[in-house]
């Protein structure tokens, strides 16, 4: 026999941990599909252009998102993104659909929720003016009277206010 040294408990470990693994990712390839089967359609409805085609994974009737809603884009992707029962229709005769289903709806998610970008309005904008004690000259760093002032040797360029190097 041999002698169970930290080493060879430490191999043995991370051999157990690739078995792992590996039966992990062979379980994840051999069902890396999501059924559609019972699957309803959900209706949207507000905004402007064509809506993603959504079913409902769960079976829910009557299920319908309301865009009319939404004041942004970001809003229209949350409402897309909170919910995991949705998903984009597939095609017909499709009855399985792949893991990355709730990715894929967000991705269209985005780009029809970009129809809710706010307008500008002219009513709600000021005009920057001038404050009385600001001056039109530029900023400079030359009346820095701080005792023991950086001067250009700040964070930036990987320098720091610590330890100095001299190589």
């Amino acid at each position: 026999m041999f002698r169970l040294t930290s080493k060879v408990k430490i191999a043995a470990g991370i051999a157990a941990g690739a078995l792992t693994l590996g039966a992990a990712g062979a379980y994840a390839a051999a069902n890396n599909t999501v059924s559609v089967t019972g699957a309803t359609p959900v209706t949207v409805t507000g905004g402007t252009g064509t809506p993603p085609t959504l079913i409902s994974l769960s079976g829910k009737t009557g299920v319908t998102v309301d865009a009319s809603a939404f004041k942004n884009p970001g809003d229209c992707v949350s409402t897309f993104a909170k919910n995991r029962d949705l998903a984009l229709q597939p095609a017909s005769g499709i009855t399985r659909i792949s893991k990355n289903y709730h990715g894929k709806l967000l991705a269209a998610a985005v780009a029809w929720c970009q129809q809710f970008k706010p307008t500008a309005s002219t009513s709600t904008q000021t005009t920057d003016s001038a404050d009385a004690t600001q001056s039109s000259a530029p900023s400079t760093d030359s009346t820095n009277t701080q005792s023991g002032a950086l001067h250009g040797n700040g964070h930036a360029n990987g320098h720091g206010r610590h330890a100095r190097q001299t190589d």
